[in-house]
């Protein structure tokens, strides 16, 4: 049973992932394409990635109910009811889309970001699904954990847009905790496939209480071969302001 309703869940996911990789090269979206390039992602690592854009009028809800039942479209956290309309709502509208793969490389969750700046939260998450837990999730560790052969580091930085930036510089060893305080999980995760995580922080006040308060938690998991790396940026830049500047 549950494994049927993974499966019915992923094949929405590649589905929307599908959907929303095509949209993102239509010129009625230039907009979209427009924000990713001037942060420096080629339309290369935009196909690498599957990046999507979803606009804000569209029918996938109501062509995906012609193969799928609505408990199993709500199931996935894509969508949710309006409570005093009973419409189903389509919770990435508007925003690009990065795609959440587990380590078998199938997309099981998305962060969206906002291209106007405006009332609405500039990134939004799937919300948690049976089949996706942020504490146990790793974005890009699909693509990253291919480098372990050559090399026992991986940087850990706190957005999608900055392990797509850096990326996109060259920096393929990267990952990210997708805006939540690592989890033990998570870095026993990371720990399977890299000895040194190295957890790269934004130089504010935040970034380095951060960094302290994941030190005090993972303290007692270190032993001599795994251990965990702190980078500290210099005061009010991020990974990919950093890497823009310095190469």
């Amino acid at each position: 049973e549950k494994e049927k309703r993974f499966n019915s869940y992923k094949n929405i996911y590649k589905e929307y992932l599908r959907f929303s990789h095509e949209q993102i090269f239509k010129s009625e979206n230039a907009q979209a394409l427009n924000y990713l390039e001037k942060r420096g992602i080629s339309k290369n690592i935009i196909r690498e990635f599957k990046l999507g854009y979803v606009p804000w009028q569209n029918n996938f809800y109501k062509e995906s109910k012609k193969n799928f039942n609505e408990s199993e479209l709500l199931l996935t956290g894509l969508f949710y009811k309006n409570e005093k309309t009973e419409k189903v709502v389509d919770r990435f509208n508007s925003r690009i889309i990065f795609p959440i793969n587990n380590l078998a490389g199938d997309p099981i969750a998305f962060g969206g970001r906002i291209i106007k700046e405006g009332k609405l939260a500039k990134y939004i998450n799937s919300p948690e699904t049976e089949f996706y837990k942020k504490g146990r999730t790793i974005f890009n560790l699909d693509k990253a954990k291919e480098l372990r052969s050559k090399t026992n580091d991986v940087i850990i930085v706190e957005g999608y847009m900055d392990v797509v930036s850096l990326y996109a510089s060259g920096i393929r060893n990267i990952i990210s905790n997708s805006g939540i305080a690592i989890t033990e999980m998570q870095i026993q995760l990371i720990w399977k496939f890299f000895s040194n995580p190295v957890v790269c922080l934004d130089g504010d006040d935040s970034g380095q209480n951060a960094a302290l308060r994941i030190a005090e938690k993972l303290l007692p998991l270190i032993n001599e071969n795994n251990k965990i790396y702190f980078s500290i940026l210099p005061k009010g830049e991020d990974p990919d302001d950093y890497v823009k500047k310095n190469g």
